[in-house]
């Protein structure tokens, strides 16, 4: 893994030394790194009809990610480097963290037959989310975001942030395009709370997963949620909320 990382770098570096111009065909989306500015992933592949096909899937001009986002972008690299594993196909949903990413892969372990193409993105905090979406806009027909509510207080009765920030999910509809492509899907409160009726602070992914494999009914909900999330006309199930504005979260 070093070693492909390695190579990584000096690749990109190339073109800045010279007159480089790199093509590289992998199936490794450790080689893909969406903060390079002279970045484009062309996705070849066969159709049904076994005829080869391929689809330009990623420019940074189009995506015009700001500095910011760039970082963003890098930093989740560097917390998963097969995040990009989107690249190579399959119905995508973005999560806003690890316990999602867990129940939804136990889910694709247990049904493999009718998940197997599904490919959860953890964007790993919810801020990042809108970042995310603005690469799988480039060349996904559809996707799904999933993201907690949280609550419009703390405790202590301040504004709570991460309320403000389903305002930045919301906008991601009104970009072009989008509106048709995206489908949000919020868990009041949060993912634990909503689905297995109960929010540990400790081992989060771990103990929801033990919930999940040992409780049916919180079982069923994970995988209610999860159909709604790949099928719009599923609702669902009670605890989450498909939305449009911010008054639906309410």
């Amino acid at each position: 893994p070093t070693a492909i990382r390695e190579a990584r770098s000096v690749l990109y570096n190339l073109p800045s030394n010279g007159a480089w111009q790199v093509m590289i065909t992998s199936h490794s989306p450790i080689f893909i790194d969406l903060s390079q500015n002279n970045t484009t992933v062309v996705r070849v592949f066969r159709d049904d009809a076994s005829e080869v096909r391929s689809t330009t899937l990623y420019r940074p001009t189009r995506a015009k990610l700001s500095d910011d986002e760039k970082r963003n972008m890098k930093l989740l690299n560097i917390c998963d480097p097969y995040l990009h594993e989107f690249f190579f196909g399959g119905r995508q949903i973005i999560v806003e963290g690890d316990t999602e990413y867990t129940a939804f892969s136990m889910l694709k372990e247990e049904f493999p037959d009718k998940y197997q193409d599904v490919q959860i993105i953890r964007a790993r905090g919810k801020g990042i989310i809108p970042s995310v979406a603005k690469v799988l806009l480039q060349f996904s027909k559809s996707f799904a975001i999933l993201h907690d509510t949280d609550s419009p207080k703390t405790s202590s009765g301040r504004n709570n942030p991460a309320w403000g920030m389903n305002g930045s999910i919301g906008e991601i509809l009104s970009w072009e395009n989008a509106a048709n492509i995206v489908s949000l899907v919020a868990c009041k409160t949060c993912f634990e709370a909503a689905l297995i009726d109960e929010e540990s602070r400790d081992e989060k992914p771990y103990n929801a997963l033990i919930r999940i494999r040992t409780d049916s009914v919180a079982k069923g909900n994970v995988k209610a949620l999860l159909d709604s999330l790949l099928d719009r006309k599923v609702s669902p199930p009670v605890g989450c909320i498909r939305w449009k504005v911010i008054e639906d979260l309410v």
